[in-house]
C-alpha cells in the first residue's frame, strides 16, 4: 500500500479526526503562549496540518465533481427541473413526469425514486427559490454550478467564525478555523451530498453577529426556508423581546411566500397544506443510520415504534417542558450565549430528519469554545480533550455528539446560575 491509499484509508477512520484536532488545537495554544522555544518548528507543523485538512478537503470536492452520486444533489436538480417546467412539484405524478426528461449519470434510482420521486418536495414551497434555477441547467453544469455557489458560503463560514470568536489571534487563528472547518468529517459528508449546511451556518453566524439588529429577522426568515427546523430560533428574539426582529421576519417571511405564489402558483402551497409529502415518506426513512434525530436512534434501538406514537410523544412533551424551563433559567440570569445553543442542540435532537452532515451546525458551538473570557469558554487542557472527543463522535455518532456537547452546555450553564461572580455571562 502506497502512502496515498495509506492517508485515504486513515481519513476514515475515527482516530483520524481525534489526533489531527488535538494536533491543531496543541499548536493553537503553544502559539498563542508567551513560550518561544520551538516557535518556527511549531509554525512549520501548523501550516502542514493545515495543508493536510486542506488537501483531503479539496480532495473531497474534486470526488464530487468526478464520480456524480445519486444522493442529493440528484433530487435537487429534480425539484429544480420541476418547478422550472411549471410542474407542481409536491404532486409525486408531475415529479415522475419531470424525471423522465432528465439526462441523469448511470446510476441505480431505485431507492431515490422511493424516497424522493414518489414522496414530493420535502421542504415548505419558499425552499424552491434556492433549487429552481438549477432546472435552467444541464445536470454537469449545475453541479459545478451549485458545488461553487455552497463554496461561497463555505468561505463565508470561516470568515465568520474567525472575525467572530478568534479575530483576536490573528493569523493563528484563521488558520485554526480553517483547518477544523476542513477536517471536520459532516463538512465533508456537506460537499459529497451536496447539502445546504454552508447556508444554514452561514446564516446562523450572521443571525448571532447582529442578533440586536431588526436584520437578523431577514436572516432567520431565510434560514426558515432552508432547514425548517431552524424555527427554533424565533425564541431567542421572542425570550430577550426583540419585537422589531421578529416583525422583520414576518414580514420576509411573508415575502418569500408571496414571491414564491407569484412564481410557482397556489397549487405547490395546497398540496403542501392538504397532502403533505411527509405522509408519502417510506418508514425506513427514520430508521437509517444516516438519521440521527432523537427519533431515529430510539426506532433504531426499538425503543419506540414507527406505529405507536405515544410514547415519542409524551418524550417530547417533557423534553419541552424541561428545555422551557431550563431557557427560563437562563433568561433570569442573561446568559444569552447559552439560550443559542441550547435551542440549536434541542433543535437537532427533536428534529426527526436530522441527519447526519446536519452537524456542521455544531461548528458554530465548539468554536465559542476557545475564547476563555466567553461563556461557553473552556481552559486549555479541557479544550483539546473536549474537541478531540467530538472530532471523534461525529465519525461515529452524531447523536452521541448532540448528547455530549448538550452535557457540556448544562454543566457550565448551571456553574454559571451557581457561580455568578465567578463565571462571565453572556
Amino acid at each position: 500500500m502506497n502512502f496515498t491509499a495509506f492517508l485515504r484509508e486513515c481519513v476514515h477512520q475515527p482516530y483520524f479526526g481525534f489526533i489531527i484536532s488535538g494536533l491543531l488545537c496543541s499548536c493553537f495554544y503553544f502559539l498563542k503562549s508567551e513560550q518561544k522555544s520551538f516557535k518556527k518548528a511549531v509554525w512549520g507543523i501548523y501550516l502542514l496540518l493545515f495543508t493536510l485538512t486542506f488537501s483531503i478537503f479539496a480532495g473531497g470536492i474534486i470526488t464530487r465533481i468526478n464520480h456524480p452520486q445519486v444522493y442529493d444533489f440528484t433530487a435537487f436538480y429534480l425539484y429544480g427541473k420541476a418547478a422550472a417546467g411549471g410542474h407542481n412539484f409536491y404532486a409525486p405524478s408531475e415529479l415522475q413526469a419531470a424525471f423522465d426528461t432528465l439526462n441523469l449519470p448511470l446510476l441505480d434510482y431505485s431507492g431515490f425514486k422511493q424516497e424522493i420521486v414518489n414522496v414530493g418536495f420535502l421542504y415548505p414551497p419558499p425552499t424552491i427559490l434556492w433549487f429552481a434555477p438549477l432546472g435552467y441547467l444541464s445536470y454537469n453544469t449545475a453541479l459545478v454550478s451549485w458545488t461553487i455557489f455552497n463554496l461561497l458560503f463555505l468561505v463565508g463560514c470561516i470568515y465568520l467564525v474567525y472575525d467572530i470568536f478568534l479575530k483576536s489571534y490573528k493569523i493563528n487563528g484563521l488558520i485554526l478555523v480553517a483547518s477544523l472547518v476542513f477536517l471536520f468529517l459532516p463538512i465533508r459528508e456537506t460537499v459529497s451530498f451536496s447539502q445546504t449546511n454552508f447556508i444554514l451556518l452561514f446564516l446562523l453566524l450572521l443571525m448571532k453577529k447582529y442578533s440586536e439588529r431588526k436584520f437578523a429577522g431577514i436572516l432567520l426568515a431565510l434560514a426558515l426556508f432552508t432547514k425548517p427546523y431552524m424555527i427554533v430560533f424565533v425564541f431567542v428574539f421572542f425570550l430577550k423581546r426583540k419585537w422589531n426582529t421578529i416583525i422583520y421576519f414576518t414580514i420576509s417571511s411573508l415575502t418569500l411566500v408571496g414571491l414564491t405564489l407569484l412564481l410557482f402558483g397556489k397549487d405547490p402551497f395546497h398540496s403542501y397544506i392538504f397532502s403533505n409529502p411527509s405522509k408519502r415518506l417510506p418508514s425506513w426513512v427514520f430508521s437509517e443510520k444516516i438519521n440521527q434525530s432523537l427519533y431515529g436512534t430510539l426506532l433504531r434501538n426499538n425503543l419506540i415504534t414507527i406505529d405507536n406514537h405515544v410514547t415519542y410523544s409524551c418524550i417530547l412533551t417533557a423534553g419541552f417542558l424541561l428545555t422551557g424551563l431550563y431557557l427560563g433559567y437562563l433568561l433570569k440570569r442573561k446568559l444569552h450565549d447559552y439560550i443559542w445553543v441550547t435551542l440549536l442542540l434541542i433543535g437537532l435532537l427533536f428534529y426527526p430528519g436530522t441527519l447526519s452532515y446536519y452537524a456542521v451546525l455544531l461548528l458554530f458551538i465548539m468554536f465559542q469554545f476557545f475564547n476563555e473570557k466567553k461563556p461557553l469558554g473552556l481552559n486549555l487542557k479541557i479544550n483539546i480533550v473536549v474537541i478531540c472527543i467530538l472530532y471523534y463522535l461525529v465519525s461515529v455518532s452524531v447523536f452521541a455528539s448532540i448528547c455530549f456537547l448538550l452535557s457540556i452546555v448544562l454543566f457550565k450553564s448551571f456553574k454559571s446560575i451557581a457561580n455568578p461572580l465567578k463565571e462571565p455571562i453572556g
